[in-house]
């Protein structure tokens, strides 16, 4: 007889790499595959017999994901959006906590079940959110940014909130006492841990790619271990994410994350599976009118909000649209909400069953939200200007009436755009920038460089940059529907004008070339062409080779002090 264990992990890979293979062809995300396999295994078809098994080991995957989320929120990447993210993120967080209260109350809910339901309807997923930015490079982008400055402030407060659900359940004011006591005390003590004997621990590890590996992985289960033991078993995901916080600043974070994602993507993969396995098919349809309204807010009224606030802090409809979609589906967190609700009887089956259905479809819709984002976007940018500040969108005051040569458009400043304008100003070009992080305008202005706060995706400011008087675009935005949008327009308003443009793939930059670019720039690969260029350049003669590292070394210098002035 085979070890059901063994049974089961064969057949959900096996089950799972067909479904794989079938949304691959069909162009599908993979979430919702993952979700799929789960309901089919056990809902429907009952052919796992190890489910318990299976259900506990998925919980790895939300320890390992939070613990990469961790390592991958450096509090610096976040300072310059520190204002949305704090303020935003707490108004959004407690005007979404009492819009899901009182609709459960209006459903017919009881008072606490209806504080489980306005939690959950609060917090966003920072395990999938990751994983999707990551997924598609967008984790350093400026939406990417803010997303994760609300997710961390949710997280924040989802540790307050079981503080006071524990507090509740035990119902003693002495025990609330207590688990106040016991977060300051392990607060303080993890944080003297991470500051003073972590850093002396990796430096030693770091020899040692293996012993880095297991000093990573000892690190993240301890954290965990340590919420999960004094302050409650459904804090682990909260400990294995402070762990990854404590570890981030560590010149090691980079291979850490390296050695961890194939673990990572193995647990989460049956944590995704294990949710769809958890679906109680006999009890989805009771509790609907709650399925569903809960549906339409986290999918609807949620990102809605959520743009609403991130435009009032005067960021681009195109920023807020991408943050906003980032906010469309119910936290892992809240999951654990659920499952304590349950297991202190403070939610009905019925209502658990309900919670779990909305985490499926939310989940699986916020991966159809990104892959189909250009479209959705482009659909509804006409709608979006109605929110937020309006008024002088483009500060058109920042551009001299007339330029006494043809200048050059930069669009994107942050990424390749701080070299290629220090060159343009080097050779005296009369040059414009693009951005939609007002926070860099700011600092352009402050400089004396003529730039525009806008989306180039807008078709309404590409008509306001007189496209006719620019000899040269170059674009350091990694979006091709975006490129080739502001090109069609460029090439129909100066058929000599040149455009660079920028792709992430090879794909990418093979049909913007089909439609047009002049060329087109390939961030990964110019790191090789680069190097390539030195070893021509130098040929291997050590005082050619000292010169190009003092210049380079100068170079950084700069760029660091920028980095610093910039945040």
């Amino acid at each position: 007889m085979i070890n059901p264990i063994f049974f089961d992990l064969t057949v959900i890979f096996i089950v799972t790499t067909l479904l794989l293979f079938i949304a691959k062809i069909l162009k599908q995300p993979i979430i919702p595959v993952y979700i799929i396999a789960g309901i089919l295994l056990v809902p429907v078809f009952n052919v796992l017999h190890a489910k318990d098994f299976v259900s506990s080991i998925s919980y790895f995957g939300i320890v390992f994901l939070l613990f990469i989320a961790g390592l991958e929120l450096k509090f610096n990447k976040l300072k310059h959006v520190s204002y949305v993210a704090s303020i935003g993120g707490t108004i959004l967080v407690i005007l979404l906590s009492l819009i899901g209260l009182g609709i459960s109350n209006l459903l017919g809910l009881d008072i606490i079940s209806s504080v489980y339901m306005g939690l959950i309807f609060a917090f966003s997923s920072t395990m999938v959110v990751v994983k999707i930015l990551s997924d598609k490079n967008q984790l350093d982008s400026l939406h990417g940014k803010i997303a994760m400055g609300l997710l961390i402030i949710q997280d924040i407060f989802a540790i307050v909130a079981f503080i006071a659900l524990t507090s509740y359940g035990e119902q003693s004011f002495s025990n609330l006492i207590n688990l106040i006591i016991r977060v300051i005390l392990i607060g303080v003590g993890l944080f003297l841990l991470s500051k003073y004997l972590l850093p002396k621990i990796f430096e030693f590890a770091a020899k040692s790619q293996e012993l880095l590996f297991v000093t990573s992985i000892s690190v993240c289960l301890f954290f965990a271990a340590i919420f999960g033991v004094f302050i409650s078993p459904e804090a682990l995901g909260i400990g294995a994410f402070l762990g990854g916080l404590a570890l981030a600043n560590l010149p090691y974070d980079l291979e850490i994350i390296s050695r961890i994602s194939p673990l990572k993507d193995f647990f989460s993969l049956l944590f995704f599976i294990s949710l769809g396995m958890l679906l109680p098919l006999h009890l989805i349809f009771r509790n609907l009118n709650i399925t569903i309204t809960f549906i339409l807010l986290i999918t609807l009224l949620r990102p809605t909000i959520t743009f609403i606030i991130v435009r009032f802090f005067n960021y681009m409809p195109r920023v807020a649209f991408l943050t906003a979609i980032t906010q469309s589906q119910i936290s892992e967190f809240g999951l654990i909400l659920a499952f304590f609700g349950r297991a202190t009887n403070s939610l009905s089956d019925e209502l658990f069953a309900a919670i779990i259905v909305i985490a499926i479809v939310t989940l699986s819709t916020t991966s159809y939200l990104f892959k189909y984002e250009p479209k959705l976007y482009a659909f509804l940018s006409k709608y979006l200007n109605f929110f937020g500040n309006t008024k002088d969108p483009f500060h058109l005051e920042n551009l001299p009436e007339k330029f006494e040569k043809k200048f050059i458009l930069i669009v994107g400043y942050d990424r390749l755009g701080y070299s290629i304008l220090k060159t343009l100003k080097k050779k005296k070009e009369s040059v414009i920038v693009v951005d939609f992080n007002p926070e860099v305008i700011k600092e352009l202005m402050e400089e004396g460089t003529h730039c525009i706060y806008g989306d180039i995706s807008d078709s309404e400011l590409v008509n306001h940059l007189k496209l006719k008087d620019c000899k040269l675009i170059i674009s350091t935005i990694p979006e091709d529907d975006s490129n080739l949008l502001m090109m069609s327009k460029y090439k129909k308003i100066n058929k000599n004008g040149i455009c660079f443009l920028t792709s992430e793939s090879v794909k990418g930059a093979l049909n913007l070339y089909k439609e047009g670019a002049d060329y087109v720039i390939i961030p990964r690969l110019i790191g090789g062409h680069h190097v390539s260029s030195l070893i021509e350049g130098t040929g291997f003669k050590y005082e050619k080779m000292l010169r190009n590292k003092i210049e380079h070394i100068e170079e950084l210098t700069e760029r660091k002090k920028h980095v610093k002035r910039s945040n």
